[in-house]
């Protein structure tokens, strides 16, 4: 269990276009008291759109993107985010994440300059823990 006096929340934006997933992640932080406010979005023209509108107090700490959406997909939207965003924000850490198991596509997402890593769905405590608490207590330290 993490204290939330100690540690303060992170902001963790999810970029998916299913509701299924999304409604199980809201419930993931609802039910857990990981110490995050999520975001969540199901368009990567939308979520590109809130980006860009954002403050820094605003911007997210965490960007975490599935693979497989329409438009534009998972790759796509990191290749803009990086190009876009990561001077500007270089402590935001972006995730590429998907149920694709493909080794092809976990090797393309961590080829991606700028992607921190691959997050196999689904996301869950242990993945929070894995993936992202780490660089909570990073940033905490300095």
């Amino acid at each position: 269990m993490h204290n939330k006096s100690k540690e303060q929340n992170c902001k963790i934006l999810f970029i998916d276009d299913s509701m299924t997933e999304i409604n199980y992640l809201r419930l993931l932080f609802q039910i857990t008291d990981l110490p995050a406010e999520p975001l969540f979005i199901n368009s990567v023209h939308e979520a590109l759109k809130m980006l860009e509108n954002s403050s820094m107090e605003e911007f997210p700490d965490f960007v975490v993107v599935d693979i497989n959406m329409p438009l534009m997909n998972g790759f796509e939207f990191a290749d803009i985010y990086v190009n876009t965003f990561t001077k500007k924000y270089p402590n935001t850490k972006l995730f590429i994440y998907s149920t694709s198991i493909h080794s092809k596509d976990i090797l393309r997402a961590e080829a991606i300059e700028g992607v921190t890593a691959f997050i196999p769905k689904p996301f869950d405590e242990k993945a929070f823990n894995t993936f992202i608490l780490p660089h909570i207590k990073m940033v905490q330290a300095e």
